[in-house]
């Protein structure tokens, strides 16, 4: 029992070394929450079609920093390609879209945008093929901005301001898009 204590010590000093180490880095310990931030420099991948980068508002290239989308908010929408949760709030979120982009006032102001957390060339392909996602969604092949986010459970939702901040977040399926959609109009005022 005595050498598993030096063991132990040696455990709870690292931990207080790096998660601090972890938090000056950019990284999230935990996905964020509201009133807090996204990492600054948050980088996701295409390849994006010419219409989701024009929709988007970024240029060419195969990344782009989540702080280049025009707009002022972004609803990001953390997913899994083979998560049966994601795919079971697939049609709700095509409905908020296109209740988004009808509405004269957020059309422009906010722009939707899904990450798919270690998704593949292929799967993007598939993804885009079948037509699950109607706005644009980003890969993450590597898991680098799902690590970089606390490496949340999937779905997750997040409504963005321009600077980053998390002004809306819920983790699992978001049931009544209503009141989403309502409260998007709240925040974004």
């Amino acid at each position: 029992m005595t050498r598993s204590f030096p063991r132990f010590s040696v455990l709870v000093l690292f931990c207080l070394l790096t998660v601090p180490a972890l938090a000056n880095q950019g990284l999230c310990v935990e996905p964020p929450k509201v009133g807090g931030a996204v990492p600054p420099g948050l980088t996701l991948r295409g390849p994006l079609s010419p219409e989701d980068r024009s929709y988007l508002g970024i240029g060419a290239g195969e990344s782009f920093k989540l702080s280049e989308v025009k707009g002022g908010f972004v609803l990001l929408e953390v997913v899994g390609v083979y998560c049966p949760q994601c795919h079971i709030q697939a049609p709700l979120f095509d409905k908020l879209f296109a209740r988004l982009r009808q509405d004269p006032d957020l059309g422009g102001k906010v722009k939707m945008l899904g990450m798919a957390a270690g998704a593949t060339k292929e799967e993007m392909e598939y993804l885009r093929e079948t037509g699950v996602y109607p706005f644009p969604v980003a890969s993450d092949p590597d898991y680098a901005a799902h690590k970089l986010l606390g490496e949340p459970k999937t779905p997750f939702t997040m409504l963005l301001d321009a600077k980053g901040k998390v002004l809306y977040a819920h983790l699992g399926i978001v049931e009544d898009v209503n009141a989403l959609y309502e409260q998007i109009v709240a925040l974004t005022r």
